[in-house]
C-alpha cells in the first residue's frame, strides 16, 4: 500500500511529489505532466505572474527558477514565456527525482483506513492518503444563454493552444479579464475579425510586484483570520488584465464596453446574430467565452455521489470542502490543494503563489500521521 496518491501533475502536484520524495514516502503522481500548461493554453503567450514568484517547492528551497536559469543558461524575463515555464517544470521534476504515472484517475473510493484509486487503464491502487491537486479544468463556466448554442459555435477560452482556425472568421470574445484580452490579441494576430464584448466600463489593468507579495503573504495567515477579514478573499476573483497584454489589444481590437448580450440567435449553420443591451446587433461566426471558472467539488469527475455526500462542506459555501490547517478534509487522509482549498485557506491558493505553503502543510501532516500510526502499532 502506498503512503500517498497525488492526483494532478501540474505545479502543485509536482511540488507535492518532490516533498514526498524528500520524506521517503511511497507515492504515485497521476496525470499528464503539465498538461494544462502544455495543451490547454497558447504556447506563444506568457505567464501572468512575474518570474521571481513562479518557483516550484522542494523541501530545501533549492530548485528555484533562478537556479534553473543558472544551470541551463536560459534567461529569465518578465513576462515569462510559457514554454520556458514548462522547461523549468521538467528540470525541477528531474532534479527532484519525481516520477510520473501519466494516466488520469477515473474513480476514488474510501475504504476502512485507506483509499482505492482506479486509473483510466483500469489499474487499481491503494493508499493511506490522497491529495487532489487538480486545477480548474473541471470548472469551465458558460452563461446559460451561451449553453443554448451548438458547441461548434461557442467555446471557452480554456483549451486553445492556437486560434489559427479562426482566420478570416468573425469572432466575438465575451469577457473583460486576462483570458479575454489574451484570446482577443491572439485572434487578431491569427487573422480573425475579432471584437470584445463586456459589461465593465473599461479594462482593469492590474498587477505589480507588491501585489504578488501581498497575495503570497496572506496565504500564510488567512486560515487564522477572523471571519469578517476572510470574506473579502472569498468568491470569484475580480477580472483584471496584466499590463503586458495592453499593446496586443488597445487600439487594435474593437471593444464594446458597458454592454451585455441580450439575445443570441442561430441564423444559418455557421452564423449567429447577437443583440447587445445598447440595441446594437452583430452577425458572427463564433463566440469565445472568457467567462472563467466556477469551482465546485461536486463537479470533480472521479468522485462518486456516495463519497461526495460524506465530505463536510464549508458553511454557506457547499461547493468547497471544509479543510483543516493542513488542507485535510473531514475524511482522514483526503487532502485538497489548488482551487478547492481556496475557501478554507484563501485566494493565494488559486495561484502558483500558494505552492510552498501547500506542500509544507500537507506532506508534514502525512509524515506525522504515518509516524503516529507506526508508534501505535
Amino acid at each position: 500500500m502506498l503512503d500517498l496518491i497525488i492526483i494532478g501533475s501540474g505545479p502543485f502536484g509536482i511540488s507535492l511529489a518532490s516533498h514526498a520524495v524528500s520524506n521517503n514516502l511511497q507515492y504515485k503522481l497521476f496525470g499528464y505532466p503539465m498538461d494544462f500548461w502544455r495543451n490547454q493554453m497558447p504556447q506563444d503567450m506568457f505567464i501572468r505572474t512575474p518570474h521571481e514568484f513562479v518557483s516550484f517547492s522542494d523541501s530545501k528551497d533549492d530548485l528555484t527558477i533562478q537556479q534553473f536559469s543558472i544551470e541551463t543558461g536560459i534567461e529569465l524575463v518578465t513576462p515569462l514565456p510559457r514554454p520556458i515555464f514548462v522547461q523549468y517544470a521538467n528540470w525541477f521534476a528531474r532534479k527532484s527525482g519525481v516520477e510520473f504515472t501519466p494516466e488520469k484517475i477515473t474513480k476514488v473510493i474510501k475504504n476502512e483506513g485507506y483509499y482505492e484509486v482506479t486509473s483510466e487503464t483500469g489499474d487499481q491502487y491503494t493508499a493511506k492518503n490522497v491529495v487532489v491537486a487538480t486545477g480548474v479544468e473541471h470548472y469551465k463556466y458558460l452563461p446559460g444563454f451561451l449553453r443554448e448554442l451548438p458547441s461548434q459555435l461557442v467555446s471557452h477560452t480554456s483549451g486553445y493552444t492556437s486560434f489559427s482556425q479562426f482566420k478570416g472568421k468573425k469572432v466575438v470574445v465575451v469577457g473583460s479579464g486576462q483570458s479575454a484580452w489574451e484570446a482577443a490579441g491572439l485572434l487578431h494576430r491569427d487573422g480573425a475579425d475579432v471584437e470584445l464584448v463586456y459589461r465593465k466600463e473599461g479594462p482593469n489593468y492590474a498587477g505589480s510586484r507588491e501585489n504578488e507579495i501581498a497575495l503570497r503573504d496572506v496565504g500564510d495567515i488567512f486560515y487564522q483570520l477572523p471571519l469578517d477579514e476572510k470574506k473579502q478573499g472569498w468568491g470569484q476573483s475580480a477580472g483584471s488584465v496584466a499590463h503586458f497584454l495592453k499593446p496586443y489589444v488597445e487600439g487594435i481590437v474593437p471593444q464594446n464596453a458597458g454592454v451585455s448580450i441580450e439575445k443570441v440567435e442561430l441564423l444559418i449553420e455557421d452564423e449567429i446574430r447577437i443583440v447587445l443591451s445598447d440595441g446594437s446587433e452583430k452577425i458572427v461566426n463564433h463566440i469565445i467565452a472568457a467567462t472563467g471558472f466556477r469551482i465546485n467539488l461536486d463537479q470533480v469527475p472521479f468522485f462518486e455521489k456516495d463519497l461526495l455526500s460524506i465530505i463536510e462542506r464549508e458553511e454557506g459555501f457547499t461547493e468547497f470542502p471544509k479543510l483543516n490547517e493542513s488542507f485535510e478534509s473531514s475524511l482522514p487522509g483526503l487532502y485538497f490543494a489548488r482551487p478547492l482549498s481556496s475557501h478554507s485557506h484563501g485566494p493565494t491558493f488559486r495561484f502558483i503563489l500558494g505552492l510552498r505553503k501547500t506542500a509544507f502543510s500537507i506532506i508534514p501532516s502525512i509524515v506525522k500521521n504515518k509516524e503516529h500510526n507506526l508508534i501505535r502499532n
